[in-house]
């Protein structure tokens, strides 16, 4: 198990680890209907797909740029309208999303012994804004957008930003997020690792194990 007194900082991916974006798919039935969730399946498969795809070619977009192309995409698959209104709409609504109900208080409690910070693929602004909303800017010592590298996780150097941001060494710091992949890429860049398994999901066969797995951000005030 891991011993959170040893470490100095903790570090946490922002949507679906934090945010949930379960409320992007509310506002999804209201234009799609009953198609509303294979095209939330598949333009969420895009939107990382595309990530790793624009990494790869040295082809960097903002991650709105992405998540706007994804969502196309997906829409074009089903044969469902897409337009710029909904778009922006969509776009608009991943600014106020909202926080998962027990983030507050585990980060207000955490933040009293540990140095802490948010990083994401989203765009500074994208991110600065979810966090304003949810009033949590007085709780992050940084707000780390990939932006500054053009990278996107799970790139090496993306997470070496959490390094440079807070000035403390690697084996210091522990990695919290619900997605599997970003969990991997943490841990081979050498962070603790803490999987937040909201969803029952399987852990990626990449022979990289989180240190601590947790079904709600909670568990880490014990």
């Amino acid at each position: 198990m891991l011993n959170l007194r040893q470490l100095k900082a903790i570090v946490f991916d922002a949507y679906g680890t934090l945010f949930n974006i379960s409320s992007l798919d509310d506002r999804l039935d209201h234009y799609y209907g009953k198609k509303s969730k294979d095209i939330a399946r598949l333009w969420r498969h895009k939107q990382l797909e595309y990530t790793w795809l624009r990494s790869l070619m040295g082809r960097y977009e903002p991650f709105s740029k992405v998540t706007g192309d994804a969502l196309q995409h997906a829409c074009r698959r089903y044969a469902v309208e897409f337009t710029r209104d909904i778009l922006d709409d969509m776009m608009l609504r991943y600014q106020v999303v909202a926080a998962y109900p027990e983030v507050q208080e585990a980060l207000d409690q955490l933040r009293r012994k540990h140095r802490l910070a948010v990083l994401s693929n989203a765009d500074y602004k994208m991110l600065k804004s979810a966090v304003d909303h949810n009033s949590l800017d007085h709780i992050f010592d940084r707000i780390i957008s990939v932006d500054v590298i053009s990278q996107f996780k799970p790139m090496p150097s993306v997470y070496q930003l959490a390094i440079s941001g807070l000035e403390i060494d690697k084996e210091y710091i522990a990695f919290v997020s619900t997605n599997t992949w970003d969990v991997a890429g943490a841990k081979s860049f050498g962070f603790k690792t803490i999987w937040l398994n909201r969803n029952n999901s399987l852990i990626e066969n990449l022979d990289l194990e989180p240190d601590w797995t947790i079904e709600s951000l909670q568990e880490l005030l014990v």
